[in-house]
């Protein structure tokens, strides 16, 4: 089968008909479709978040771990998030997990306590591009 004008005039006719129909009959509204775009964008910008986070975890484990004198001082710290769901509270404690050097011990609630390597990676952690953005993602 191939693309052509007639095949691609066709297709965009139908289904512009089908969107006029669910607009019109259904009660879909077009905002939805934004909506929906621009949750994928957020997603999309927090998948690149965490594959960056990661790779500069992975390079501080690393260094960590090549040194000639190993210098951990491990910790838990506690700290609290006001997350609207439980899906961004769970997607936190994941992304801390798969942090290298970090790990989410367990979260009650909106409390979260995570294991980490070194005081150093604990630091600023509460307020991490993670929160922020799955904020945003929140809404």
């Amino acid at each position: 089968m191939q693309l052509n004008l007639e095949v691609l005039a066709t297709g965009m006719i139908i289904s512009a008909a089908v969107y006029w129909f669910a607009c019109k009959y259904i009660r879909y509204k077009p905002s939805s479709d934004i909506q929906l775009l621009r949750k994928f964008l957020h997603g999309l910008w927090f998948a690149l978040i965490l594959i960056w986070e990661n790779a500069k975890a992975n390079f501080a484990v690393f260094k960590i771990v090549f040194s000639r004198t190993i210098k951990i001082d491990p910790c838990i710290i506690y700290f609290h998030t006001n997350f609207k769901t439980n899906a961004a509270r769970v997607a936190l404690a994941n992304s801390i997990t798969l942090t290298p050097g970090t790990i989410t011990v367990a979260l009650n609630d909106d409390l979260f306590c995570v294991h980490c390597l070194n005081k150093e990676m604990a630091k600023g952690i509460d307020d991490s591009v993670f929160v922020r953005q799955i904020k945003k993602m929140e809404g």
